[in-house]
């Protein structure tokens, strides 16, 4: 039975700043929360750190208090003024830990695994409390589990590393799916970057970046009309799909054109949205981790942003357009962060000159790990045996984002898993199950021979035909 009390961490020190901008990146994060709050989203990552035998329930506090401590993202809030918003550090103050005793065994862990969902439920409200909620699972009478959930406006999957290696360091144990951060300088603190970013030399490179999205909004395909048939409910709708064959087919094209997995896929999905689209080029958002910079690498602080990435998918063979693919996206992904109301400038130019509304929402997200997909030749026969594995279903889905179709790819022991998020106001759910459908269509015949040009738009005709 799982029964809960609210204790209060204390944290202070650190250095008084003044209000500061918020970074590029928190700017587009806190604008995806609040396009998500009236859902009742909440755009944050949960993590549950297993504890280490022995914990008291005092070392945990301790080990938070530090942490808040450290790293001074951790202890902001936003404050906001008009239409712009600014970041506040708190030097003093407290973080709720909720403690819940739990059962033993299988049975504290599953109620960990609900105490997580409860925890990140609600929307996080940045203007009146931190950007980090906790809770501590007790079984048996002692620690268990430490529950941490983070808001996307403080922290993102890169950030979490230093954060964890914290946290290993006095309390908990490592996941093996978490790996520790790089070793090196400190990383630098929000105000830094915003500074940084707002410096002629930041400027400079977001100009550069600017340029290089105006440049690909020009030859992206203009948006598709709404669907005619939107269904009431709710909007977003998220097609999950596993397949044994679409696994083996991405490890053998990768083998074959020497091109990581994610650069298979991303030309899999412009050539799919070129074809269906019925134009001659292909584009999608990347998210680029944007931490190349001296004191990214361990900066306790967002720095990806989705950055745009067009490519020519007429009269390329599949082979040929995975290798376009990567060329683009080396190119895109250099560029780095922009100031996001200066991409929406962008866009609008671009709208203007062309006479034609832009649907720049697409978006690719490849969480993969390193080997976790076979590299290897694979026959046809061998592809339609596998097929018989596959499923497909809708699902409640997880972060929603302001996007049309954002395809998120995370691989791990069990293969690939591709989630579609799918705004029904401008497509069907008939229509993402053949996009789901073309894109495993198009790498499985790819797996086994070059794909040409006729034929890779023969693939994706046949797949929309199929689901009419």
């Amino acid at each position: 039975m799982l029964t809960s009390e609210c204790h209060q961490v204390p944290f202070g020190g650190g250095e008084r700043r003044p209000p500061a901008p918020l970074t590029w990146s928190q700017q587009y994060y806190l604008a995806e929360l609040d396009a998500a709050r009236p859902q009742g989203c909440s755009l944050a990552i949960t993590r549950v750190y297993a504890l280490r035998p022995g914990t008291s329930r005092q070392a945990v506090a301790d080990a938070l208090a530090g942490l808040l401590l450290r790293f001074e993202g951790l202890r902001t809030t936003v404050r906001r003024e008009g239409d712009s918003a600014l970041l506040r550090v708190h030097t003093r103050g407290a973080l709720p830990l909720a403690v819940h005793r739990a059962g033993h065994g299988a049975e504290a862990d599953r109620e960990t695994a609900g105490v997580a969902t409860a925890l990140a439920a609600a929307p996080f409200d940045v203007t009146e409390e931190l950007p980090v909620r906790a809770a501590l699972v007790e079984g048996a009478g002692a620690p268990h589990s430490l529950v941490l959930v983070f808001s996307h406006v403080a922290v993102d999957a890169f950030a979490l590393r230093p954060v964890t290696d914290h946290l290993v360091s006095t309390v908990a144990l490592r996941h093996p799916d978490w790996p520790p951060a790089r070793a090196g300088e400190p990383g630098v603190h929000p105000y830094e970057q915003a500074a940084a970013e707002a410096s002629a030399a930041g400027l400079k490179r977001a100009g550069r970046a600017l340029r290089h999205a105006s440049e690909v909004f020009l030859t992206m395909p203009a948006a598709p009309r709404t669907a005619d048939d939107c269904r009431p409910g709710e909007r977003f709708a998220f097609l999950s799909h596993r397949s044994p064959a679409l696994d083996l087919a991405l490890g053998a094209v990768a083998l074959r054109t020497a091109e990581p997995v994610s650069t298979v896929l991303a030309a899999a999905m412009l050539a799919v949205d070129a074809v269906m689209a019925d134009h001659t080029d292909g584009y999608v958002q990347l998210l680029s981790a944007n931490r190349s910079r001296p004191g990214s690498v361990n900066a306790v602080v967002p720095y990806s942003q989705p950055v745009p990435c067009g490519v020519t998918v007429s009269g390329a063979s599949f082979t040929e357009l995975v290798r376009r693919t990567a060329t683009a996206t080396l190119g895109a992904l250099r560029f780095g962060s922009y100031p996001p109301a200066g991409l929406a400038e962008v866009r609008r130019e671009a709208e203007l000159r062309r006479g034609a509304a832009l649907d720049v929402s697409p978006t690719f997200n490849y969480r993969g790990r390193p080997g976790a997909l076979p590299r290897r030749r694979v026959t046809g026969d061998e592809l339609a045996r596998a097929a018989d594995g596959a499923r497909t279903s809708w699902d409640s889905g997880g972060l929603r984002w302001r996007s049309t179709r954002y395809l998120s790819a995370d691989t791990g022991e069990a293969g690939i898993r591709l989630t579609l998020q799918v705004d029904t106001a401008a497509h069907t759910p008939e229509w993402a199950e053949a996009w789901m459908s073309a894109l495993e269509r198009l790498v499985c015949a790819a797996a086994v021979g070059d794909v040409s040009p006729a034929g890779l738009v023969r693939v994706v005709e046949q797949s929309e035909a199929r689901s009419q």
